[in-house]
């Protein structure tokens, strides 16, 4: 437990060093979160997904996939520096290693999803009790991303290779998650989207917002299930390097 402490805090004083981890990270989105509303603040009909209920969650998972990117660098670039030769002849296992990025992204994400929410109140999103619950039940998307993230990382021989792999991932979330365009009515993309977990971590929360909790437990268990998988081939692949 020590170690994964000692490399938790490691991890995150990387990345809270790295200023583009906060462009991208936060700068990003939140400009992408304030024009949108100003630019449809004008028309008589606004789109469902760009409803503040929808687009400001849809922002929020958004980001998490520049957060899954960043952890993947960051993994993937100690793979050429001196400390991960230390950590493979030190008495630490190489999932505990990788899961302390997960446990020093998380806090960073979660400042991040409160931010987004708090420009999105701004805007005219409902402000209350349904905006804690958003944020809890957002961690699981979080979660998934990040894990993404470590996997992109351990697979990528270094950072040239996980940064065009990650934005991959951030287009697929983008297009399949429902994001910046609705899914419904997009034929056979539809049901690749309902099998992808993208288009599940935007509706979680969505819902909340909308007083749907009934959606909740079906996609949350969608995103759950992924993370797992996700960990799966992680597990897998730190065995086969050890």
């Amino acid at each position: 437990m020590n170690k994964l402490k000692v490399l938790t805090k490691r991890n995150l004083l990387e990345i809270i060093r790295d200023p583009l981890s906060l462009v991208f990270c936060l700068g990003f989105p939140i400009v992408m979160l304030i024009i949108m509303p100003l630019i449809l603040g004008g028309l008589e009909y606004v789109p469902n997904i760009f409803e503040i209920e929808n687009y400001s969650v849809g922002i929020c998972v958004f980001g998490y996939c520049f957060s899954a990117l960043f952890v993947a660098m960051h993994i993937s670039g100690d793979k050429n520096t001196e400390f991960i030769k230390r950590i493979r002849i030190a008495p630490v296992s190489h999932t505990t290693y990788l899961f302390s990025y997960v446990l020093a992204t998380l806090p960073i994400t979660i400042i991040q999803t409160v931010i987004f929410l708090c420009i999105g109140v701004i805007f005219g999103l409902p402000f209350g009790l349904q905006t804690l619950i958003a944020v809890i039940y957002l961690i699981p998307s979080m979660l998934f991303f990040i894990s993404v993230g470590v996997l992109i990382g351990s697979l990528c021989k270094s950072e040239k290779h996980a940064g065009p792999v990650s934005s991959i991932l951030i287009s697929f979330c983008g297009i399949l998650g429902g994001v910046f365009m609705p899914i419904e009515g997009m034929g056979a993309f539809t049901l690749v989207a309902n099998i992808l977990p993208f288009s599940h971590t935007v509706k979680i929360a969505s819902g909340v917002f909308f007083n749907d909790f009934a959606c909740i437990f079906p996609h949350i268990l969608w995103v759950i299930g992924y993370s797992l998988a996700v960990w799966g081939v992680i597990v897998i692949i730190s065995k086969v390097k050890e």
